[in-house]
């Protein structure tokens, strides 16, 4: 009697290390953030408390941006990895470049939380809006690698899945860069371009 053949591994089983690593690098990313959040101490009016709250407007969003794009990119990270069945080397090398780029991000947020609104604001938004640039330009990188000639997309995601994917992606950058040259003008407005971008690519694909 010879063996039966072993049962083929499913496509998803070869991405869920990748996916499981991920999530726990972004969740870490996010709960880092409300650091940036300070308590105001030492008042002993609530006149006090409100105007220190207050006055803390450019930390809360620099903070909701943050959070906001951070929290899309992880949407959209899964998205990829359910059209995504297989993986190779270079594939786990552009995901660590990703996740590089977005554990850099509270830096640059602590730096918005510091001056936006004050000297040195424009320089802030600069450096926050600089990661969230190269972030999607490495995200497109990833997506475009593991879509060209369907080399890493699971058997079952049809070729219109994939084209509307790569139609979407291919404005992130181009958009983030519009709101990388808005500190130029508007360090405030840079920051809330950001925002309104996290915003568009929370929409379901169309």
């Amino acid at each position: 009697m010879t063996d039966s053949a072993p049962s083929p591994v499913p496509e998803r089983n070869e991405t869920a290390r990748v996916e499981a690593f991920s999530d726990g690098v972004l969740a870490i990313v996010v709960t880092l953030l409300v650091l940036e959040l300070k308590v105001p101490r030492g008042l002993e009016t609530e006149a006090a408390v409100r105007h220190a709250l207050a006055e803390e407007w450019h930390s809360y969003l620099a903070f909701l941006t943050s959070f906001a794009t951070v929290g899309i990119m992880w949407v959209n990270h899964h998205r990829l990895f359910t059209l995504i069945g297989r993986i190779d080397h270079w594939l786990l090398m552009l995901n660590l470049l990703l996740l590089l780029m977005i554990c850099v991000v509270p830096f640059p947020t602590a730096i918005v939380s510091e001056y936006l609104g004050g000297g040195g604001a424009q320089i802030a938004t600069l450096a926050l809006g600089g990661v969230y640039l190269v972030t999607a330009i490495v995200f497109n990188i990833l997506w475009r690698y593991a879509a060209n000639g369907r080399r890493l997309i699971a058997s079952h995601v049809s070729q219109s899945v994939v084209d509307a994917q790569t139609k979407q992606y291919r404005f992130g950058p181009v958009v983030y860069l519009v709101a990388f040259l808005a500190a130029l003008v508007s360090p405030t407005l840079s920051v809330a371009l950001n925002l309104a971008i996290a915003v568009f690519f929370a929409l379901p694909l169309r």
